[in-house]
């Protein structure tokens, strides 16, 4: 059995499948802390669907970029529990799942996440979900530059674009919104379509989160100080 744990944005949601089936899937409530949903989530996932984590055979998690908070706690969740059940962690960055809910458009995908502090993370990818451009911090008005006619916008960022292009007289094609937030049932997508080194995980020690800006408290202390 494998679990997906995705804690990446400003809410959460865990997967589990048992041999390529998705067999749960739920998302976090949003008005609580990532650190005091995640754990009871994933027991009471275990509980309804009568598995133990002894049954559990990996873990794929999303690394970010998003929620520092978000993200540090994912991760510490999954290296606590691989290292406990002596289990792999396979993992994906938060653009790329985002852009997984797309996969099968006969567009280019182009992924943009609310980064806050008046940016986006933004990555773009073909059909088949191969990248095109490297996830990166932007403003909103940095993307007028772009040329994003033949893709399909998604993702919690596209709200925000969307004023900006619609003010400089260019029309978009946007995802329908239900596609804008990612699922941790995309991650078991990922694990099953995608190279995950051969299904062997990254080294415990070599887990990190994908930290792409500093954080938003980071930026306003420096700010302070000017």
């Amino acid at each position: 059995m494998i679990l997906a744990l995705d804690t990446s944005q400003s809410f959460g949601s865990i997967a589990l499948q048992e041999r390529q089936s998705l067999v749960y899937s739920a998302y976090f409530d949003i008005r609580i802390t990532h650190s005091e949903t995640l754990m009871p989530t994933i027991d009471e996932a275990f509980r309804l669907c009568g598995y133990r984590p002894n049954d559990l055979s990996g873990i794929v998690l999303s690394i970010g970029p998003g929620s520092f908070t978000g993200l540090r706690i994912g991760l510490s969740t999954a290296k606590g529990m691989a290292f406990a059940l002596d289990i792999p962690v396979f993992t994906f960055d938060s653009l790329i799942l985002g852009a997984s809910s797309l996969i099968g458009f006969e567009r280019d995908i182009f992924v943009s996440l609310d980064a806050r502090m008046k940016e986006l993370y933004i990555a773009k990818y073909s059909p088949d979900l191969t990248e095109l451009s490297a996830p990166k911090a932007v403003s909103p008005q940095d993307l007028l530059d772009y040329d994003l006619k033949d893709c399909i916008i998604t993702g919690s960022g596209a709200k925000l674009m969307k004023p900006v292009m619609e003010e400089a007289g260019i029309t978009l094609n946007y995802a329908d919104e239900a596609m804008f937030f990612p699922k941790a049932e995309h991650l078991l997508w990922l694990y099953n379509n995608k190279d995950t080194k051969e299904h062997k995980g990254i080294a415990l020690m070599d887990l990190a989160p994908l930290y792409i800006r500093e954080s938003t408290a980071q930026i306003r202390a420096r700010q302070k100080k000017k």
